[in-house]
């Protein structure tokens, strides 16, 4: 069964194929957050899972590259490229369990000095929204950025429209006051990223120069001597790490008021009483990959699977992959999928080995 899901998968792969770095949340996340009410929050709040399994995936299929190293010395030189595969994905899966088996310990762990981004310890941004959407953003930080929170508000004819997002160390909740609704999901990215004795400014310059930004000077927005970061149409000012204003076009966010080191209420980083509360934990965004399933699945024959199919799995992320799982067959369980995406990009870059 499990070889014909995979097969299934590939065939439709050949037939087709298809914001901002910061130091913070500081970018328009209310372009996102405040069009669609309930529906889109949900939508966004599942974005978010994807970009999660993602990152668990991406780091699954590179413990599966050390593996195969590892694995080398005891796999025959003849039949290195089909077993090698195989052997470096047994090893890499059990490696992999080990790693996931020790996550959440690791998490838990974690100081939230090490999440520190900013120099100052607390400090509320008010901002003005301008273009499709007219209205107001507040941000707060709390323990140099430990706890960071951003309030929405989009006014509309006859109504405005408030939503938010809170990152807490490694988790990252949003709310829908409307409808009442909050989602709190881990967000390994910000969990790999901690670190006490990390240069936060540097690292945001380097995440926008590998997105493509320039810097192309300085400007004063409120007092305050800003970076400009340019790349097309898009432009932010960073002062100390901190984005005083955004452009996309019409789109324009601009801080109108700061405050260091001010008092901010803990109940800016709590989702408020009474709201429905979704949980999406750490261990939700990794898969269980079971080694006897895998040894199973790698014993049918699968000589059907061409080079330019592996092309295409080589390239697609996991989020990619898993939307033609959900096509093709409704039926595939989650650690199917994952375990046959890992196998299938093993086999596609033992092709260059």
């Amino acid at each position: 069964m499990k070889k014909n899901i995979v097969l299934t998968l590939v065939f439709a792969i050949v037939l087709s194929f298809t914001g901002t770095a910061q130091f913070g949340i500081q970018r328009s996340i209310r372009s996102k957050y405040a069009k669609e009410g309930r529906e889109h929050a949900k939508e966004e709040a599942n974005k978010g899972v994807d970009k999660g399994e993602d990152k668990g995936m991406e780091e699954a299929d590179k413990g599966l590259d050390k593996a195969t190293d590892a694995a080398e010395p005891g796999i025959e030189k003849a039949e290195e490229g089909e077993e090698k595969a195989e052997e470096a994905t047994l090893f890499g899966i059990s490696k992999y369990n080990e790693f996931v088996d020790g996550y959440e310990a690791d998490v838990a762990s974690k100081n939230p000095a090490d999440y520190k981004k900013y120099r100052f310890e607390t400090a509320i941004v008010e901002y003005e929204v301008e273009g499709h959407d007219e209205g107001t953003k507040t941000l707060f930080i709390d323990m140099g950025g430990y706890k960071v929170a951003e309030y929405i508000t989009i006014k509309r004819k006859k109504s405005e429209e408030k939503t938010a997002i809170i990152l807490y160390g490694a988790d990252m909740i949003s709310i829908d006051f409307d409808d009442k609704q909050a989602v709190k999901m881990h967000n390994p990215m910000a969990f790999y990223l901690a670190n006490p004795n990390r240069d936060w400014e540097e690292t945001g310059e380097i995440l926008l120069t590998k997105l493509g930004f320039e810097k192309t000077g300085k400007e004063t927005i409120i007092g305050k001597k800003c970076d400009v970061w340019k790349h097309g149409k898009h432009r932010i000012w960073i002062w100390d790490g901190l984005t005083l204003k955004s452009a996309d076009g019409k789109d324009i966010e601009t801080a109108t008021d700061i405050k260091i080191d001010a008092t901010i209420s803990e109940e800016k980083f709590e989702v408020p009483e009474g709201f429905e509360y979704e949980i999406i934990a750490a261990e939700d965004l990794f898969p269980e990959l079971d080694e006897e399933e895998a040894k199973a699945a790698m014993e049918e024959d699968d000589d059907e699977i061409s080079d330019e199919m592996l092309d295409k799995i080589e390239k697609m992320s996991y989020s990619e992959f898993k939307v033609w799982a959900r096509e093709l067959d409704p039926d595939m369980t989650d650690d199917e999928m994952k375990q046959s995406y890992l196998y299938l990009r093993q086999k596609a870059k033992a092709r260059h080995e």
